[in-house]
């Protein structure tokens, strides 16, 4: 006697809507269907929010990857459906700071995003690319071993150098390090390592600099 959905009508022009439809046998007349109530509801803009709030639940809403929360979470579901190799990559942009102070912070911004493009270009389907801090990210590689991780990060810095001949200053350099995992060490640890190995990569950044002075 009654029926409530949510669906997919077209306009006229033919885009699509989504609608909610609700059909109603009114009183009295549940025996013949003679007086039946249908309305019609385009619910569009709410599905349009729904969908927004759900990306921002797992994006980051400067550069499109996704948020370190989702990062996370990729962890936990990895390790417990553990399969060997996976290898983590982490990045960290480099001089962040002296382009806010020199250029201002939307220099700083711009920044960022040639970041979040260069990860974007280099990984693919099955990858998780994520922004896990204000100039920092990560991404996750199942089945990857160290010789496709090191391959990997020499296209990122391939990409680099494209994104430099595109851009104007301020340069983009970014510091990245990598480990893969082996049974019986946690991805916690994994991450870890990666993490000292950026660091390490960085310190040879700076010390090149100083040297270019």
């Amino acid at each position: 006697l009654a029926y409530e959905r949510e669906g997919i009508n077209y306009s006229l022009a033919g885009d699509p809507l989504d609608i909610q439809l609700d059909f109603r046998i009114m009183p009295g007349h549940e025996e013949d269907f003679a007086w039946v109530l249908v309305s019609i509801q385009d619910i569009t803009s709410r599905k349009k929010a729904e969908d927004y709030l759900r990306y921002l639940g797992t994006h980051d809403a400067m550069t499109g990857l996704y948020n370190r929360a989702f990062f996370e979470e990729t962890i936990v579901r990895l390790e417990h459906q553990r399969k060997d190799p996976v290898s983590i990559i982490i990045l960290d942009l480099n001089y962040l700071k002296h382009a806010n102070d020199t250029h201002g912070h939307q220099a700083g911004d711009k920044l960022i995003r040639r970041t979040a493009e260069v990860i974007k270009a280099a990984f693919g389907i099955g990858h998780i690319a994520a922004r896990i801090g204000g100039d920092e990210f990560a991404a996750v590689l199942p089945g990857a071993d160290e010789v496709l991780a090191a391959e990997y990060i020499k296209q990122i810095h391939a990409l680099i150098g494209l994104n430099n001949k595109y851009y104007r200053e301020p340069e983009l350099s970014i510091s990245i390090g990598a480990a893969t995992s082996t049974p019986g060490v946690s991805l916690e640890k994994i991450i870890g390592l990666a993490d000292d190995a950026m660091y390490a990569n960085k310190s040879e950044h700076h010390h090149r600099r100083k040297d270019d002075r």
